[in-house]
């Protein structure tokens, strides 16, 4: 069977807007009960330690960057 998992970067938006590259891992996405809904994840390819959960909300903007799909997560 091929490795279907999708490698992806993670950044966030720091108080000075500026990007801070959180890490590079495999994203999936799955139903999380505490957040009450269906949910991307990134573990980081290196320990596997969770770089991102976030609930897929349909007012996030994502975006399909270098073949492959980023989100941006702007600090409230």
């Amino acid at each position: 069977m091929s490795d279907t998992r999708r490698r992806v970067k993670v950044y966030t938006l720091n108080e000075d807007r500026q990007w801070d590259d959180r890490g590079t891992g495999h994203v999936s996405s799955t139903y999380v009960e505490r957040l009450k809904g269906m949910s991307l994840l990134v573990r980081a390819e290196s320990d596997g330690s969770l770089l991102l959960e976030s609930k897929i909300n349909p007012n996030t903007a994502y975006q399909k960057q270098q073949a492959s799909i980023a989100t941006r997560l702007l600090p409230p």
